[in-house]
């Protein structure tokens, strides 16, 4: 994909216009990423209509013209600010997350030639579903939401309670939580949480190794602990290993104000872990397996170098001695820090070193090793949103960037700013110094736009670098659960409406009657102190709850009034199609009456034929036919009795024969014994008889001498 797409189509297109004024209502130091790309399609979260934005980045490509841009709708919206946007790796869902709540989408499906959600609809409505809302947005705070890097259907969710939270979302009744694994100290309320977060005891973010076997989990206070990926079935709760030991080891465990982590590499060779710290400092580890003998320490941090950040923030800010930072990976050895004073990349040539240390032989080791540190990181300041200090044209403190895409399939970098008004020195120092740096990896005549709200590309790595490895992730089929009881807590977790403001208006303290003896006035200091007091629990108790319920409520109609827009615009629709359906009616029953017409007339013409034919009213041809038929008739009559007579002759002849051959069967005698006997006598003598005659007749014959 060409870069310079960025610069023109994607800059001035109608969806960054749209998007101007919702970037620009939370406008502070707050870190947020509220981009997502995935698959060549752009969402982009627009909190005023309280939807999505989407846009096909392939297809703006392909065409010359401006292409319109679509909407998502949530069935279910956020109650919450959404701060961050993160894409599946199936690219399915995306999950909408702030520090009050996490909401996962269902995306629909893609047809069409160009690929786009239900064939290129303007509006498309999407299920949605959040997770454990009554605990997440009413009793903790959300540090980090990553999807689990071995499943598509699992979050993981690390909460300020130090409890990391795994949810199964891929479920038939609704997402359930799995499990919960304790990180550190758990606070038993707000005091007790407050304590935490000063002495630096809760956890603040989290990152998967490479090769996705594992969890790097970092506290405040620079300790990184360990949790295994694997996900089971038999509900086992994986072992927390650390705080894995740092070499060399620091006095101040190299920051007490740790802020982000991610970890970069391959399968094939070592984990380099970065570290962040609020004081603009960063560090690069390795984690390799420890030699010591404790089950605890089966890792460690060996610290390779530390990298100092120049951010520019401004005199009069609450942050002008803290920095929080946000880590992004953006290949196998280069990485986005996005911190309130704009963006630096970092790129790490130890990486290329570490497979060959890998692969080397214990004789090359050493060899290898020192390899690994003769170039040293290089940190470009990609963007710069603040003004130096001192400089008189500032006017107004700009915001920290609001998104940030890193793509690598093309090594470019795509950045969303939204600052107030930044002057355009700082801009063009900015850009000479990291073209000073990268001259022969950038297109010459890179422009930067100077608006309020702008798109802003840079290209942080050379064309020729090495493709991320992907790796086929296989969905695991989650555990069945058939039992009642999860439904049932799964519908208590559901929260209405007036839940939510209920919660939200919810005081945990009151302020007391005050009850003073009238007869004595009160000294002004101790009027003082009492109005003060009372004051401050108005504004705390009161006036912020009723603000933020205020504001729980804007969002809330918000979304409603885009519901509604959206629910007239199908019923236009709706109402366009039932109209074209009674134009229809209209032709199909015109056309109805019409062929019954043409039937009445068929009937007619029918019963008039048969009318004329019983009449008589036929030709001379027709009589002729007939009589003819008739003749056959009779002649065929006259043969069928001849058929008959002759039938009931050969019946006669048959009995006959059956009679006679009856009669001689009986005319047949039977001899008696006697008679038998007398014949066979008789039949005897004459037989001797006629021997003796034969026997003189021969005598004669030979006394005659005849022959």
């Amino acid at each position: 994909m060409d870069c310079r797409l960025y610069d023109t189509k994607l800059a001035n297109h109608q969806i960054f216009k749209d998007l101007k004024e919702s970037l620009k209502e939370d406008s502070g130091d707050k870190l947020r990423n509220l981009f997502a790309l995935k698959d060549d399609v752009l969402y982009a979260w627009n909190s005023i209509e309280n939807c999505l934005f989407c846009i096909n980045l392939k297809r703006l490509e392909d065409h010359d013209e401006e292409i319109p841009y679509q909407k998502l709708h949530l069935l279910s919206p956020p109650a919450f600010t959404v701060e961050h946007i993160v894409s599946s790796e199936c690219g399915s869902r995306l999950c909408l997350w702030g520090s009050r709540g996490v909401t996962v989408a269902e995306l629909p499906s893609r047809w069409g030639r160009d690929g786009l959600f239900e064939s290129g609809s303007q509006t498309i409505l999407c299920k949605s579903y959040s997770l454990d809302e009554r605990f997440l947005y009413s009793q903790g705070e959300i540090h980090r939401v990553h999807w689990h890097p071995k499943s598509l259907s699992h979050l993981l969710v690390l909460v300020s309670d130090n409890t990391m939270r795994l949810y199964n979302i891929a479920l038939k009744n609704g997402p359930k939580l799995v499990k919960i694994f304790t990180i550190g100290p758990k606070p038993s309320g707000s005091l007790g949480q407050t304590v935490l977060d000063s002495l630096g005891d809760t956890a603040i973010d989290f990152t998967p190794t490479p090769d996705a076997e594992h969890l790097l989990i970092l506290s405040g206070n620079g300790d990184v602990y360990m949790l295994q990926c694997n996900l089971d079935n038999n509900g086992l709760q994986a072992k927390l290993k650390g705080p894995l030991p740092m070499y060399p080891p620091a006095d101040d465990n190299y920051g007490s104000e740790s802020c982000a982590i991610t970890a970069l590499g391959g399968i094939d060779t070592p984990t380099l872990v970065v570290i962040a710290s609020a004081s603009a400092a960063l560090y690069h580890c390795l984690l390799l397996p420890n030699s010591s003998d404790e089950q605890d320490d089966s890792h460690a941090l060996y610290v390779m170098e530390s990298v100092e950040l120049n951010v520019t923030l401004d005199d009069d800010s609450a942050m002008q001695y803290m920095c929080p930072m946000h880590l992004y990976p953006a290949g196998r050895s280069t990485y986005a820090c996005v911190h309130a004073g704009g963006l630096h990349c970092v790129a790490l040539p130890v990486l290329e070193r570490l497979a060959d240390y890998a692969l080397a032989d214990e004789g090359e080791c050493e060899w290898q090793v020192q390899a690994l540190c003769v170039r040293a990181s290089v940190a470009r300041h990609v963007l710069r949103s603040r003004a130096p200090r001192g400089l008189a044209l500032r006017r107004a403190a700009p915001a920290a960037p609001a998104a940030l895409l890193l793509l690598t399939h093309s090594a470019d970098l795509l950045a969303r700013h939204v600052p107030a008004r930044t002057h355009a020195r700082t801009h063009a120092r900015t850009h000479a110094r990291t073209q000073a740096r990268t001259h022969a990896r950038t297109h010459e005549g890179e422009k930067i736009k100077l608006s309020i709200s702008f798109i802003f590309s840079r290209t942080i790595e050379p064309y020729n670098l090495e493709e991320q490895l992907f790796r086929a992730v296989q969905m695991r089929n989650p555990a069945s659960d058939e039992d009642e009881i999860n439904s049932m807590i799964k519908e208590r977790q559901k929260l209405s409406f007036m839940t939510i403001i209920q919660e939200v208006l919810e005081r945990k303290v009151s302020q007391p009657i005050l009850k003073l003896d009238k007869k004595e006035e009160p000294s002004p200091k101790e009027c003082l102190e009492l109005l003060t007091q009372s004051t401050v629990k108005l504004r705390g108790e009161y006036m912020s709850r009723q603000r933020r319920a205020s504001d729980v409520i804007a969002r809330k109609l918000t979304a409603l009034r885009a519901l509604q827009q959206q629910q007239q615009q199908w019923r236009r629709d709706l109402l366009e199609e039932v109209e074209n359906l009674r134009l229809n009616s209209a032709i199909l029953r015109e056309k109805r009456d019409l062929a019954e017409k043409h039937q009445e007339d068929l009937k007619y013409r029918c019963s008039a034929t048969v009318r004329a034919l019983r009449s008589g009213g036929v030709s001379a041809e027709e009589r002729r036919a007939v009589g003819e038929l008739l003749q056959h008739q009779r002649a065929a009559a006259a043969l069928a009795q001849r058929l008959h007579a002759l039938a009931q002759r050969a019946a006669q002849r048959d009995l006959q024969l059956k009679k006679c051959q009856e009669e001689y069967k009986q005319k047949d005698t039977v001899l008696g014994k006697s008679h038998s006997d007398t014949i066979s006598s008789i039949l005897q003598q004459q037989t001797t008889q006629i021997s003796k005659i034969i026997e003189e007749t021969k005598l004669l014959k030979d006394q005659l001498g005849v022959v």
